[in-house]
């Protein structure tokens, strides 16, 4: 378990599915998530928030992002393997409530430390749609440096990377 002064991250349960499916239904959420974009059909995204919840993680993966104030689900956030290559990719996805109010800054900083001080991560990097400034913004505010662009899963997306060294 991952712990900020508002959230906690955890690994995924079975008991989360019913939030992970409204979460990936939703296509405001899902507006920049994917390749393409957007959410799958009902059958799909279901088989895929499960798949999720029931692959082994190692220390990569996704976690659950709740309030530790009241145990409410806020969303997902991940550290996976780029599909083409060894980097660590940060990724993040929030139910609409919480957007605005610093949650995914918080979430994704709570699990860069873990990702450079508990697994020791060389360096994580981030991809966005060009037109994600919301996302651009969060990864800047983190230390994110751009590096471009990137062809992501068949998408023209904007690179990000941050150092260990640049994170402490």
């Amino acid at each position: 378990m991952i712990e900020s002064p508002r959230l906690r991250l955890r690994r995924q349960r079975p008991s989360d599915e019913r939030d992970l499916i409204a979460l990936d239904s939703d296509p405001d959420v899902m507006r920049y998530v994917g390749s393409p974009a957007g959410p799958r059909s009902p059958d799909e995204t279901a088989e895929r928030v499960r798949q999720r919840i029931h692959e082994e993680q190692g220390p990569l993966g996704f976690w659950v992002v709740e309030s530790r104030g009241d145990g409410g689900f806020v969303g997902l956030c991940a550290l996976i393997r780029m599909p083409t290559g060894d980097d660590i990719e940060l990724a993040y996805r929030l139910a609409r409530p919480t957007w605005g109010q610093g949650v995914a800054t918080e979430a994704a900083r709570a699990l860069l430390e873990y990702a450079f001080c508990v697994v020791e991560l060389p360096k994580v990097v981030a991809v966005t749609y060009p037109e994600n400034r919301a996302s651009q913004r969060v990864l800047e505010k983190l230390g994110f440096v751009p590096q471009g662009f990137v062809d992501y899963k068949g998408v023209h997306a904007a690179h990000y990377v941050i150092t260990r060294e640049a994170w402490k």
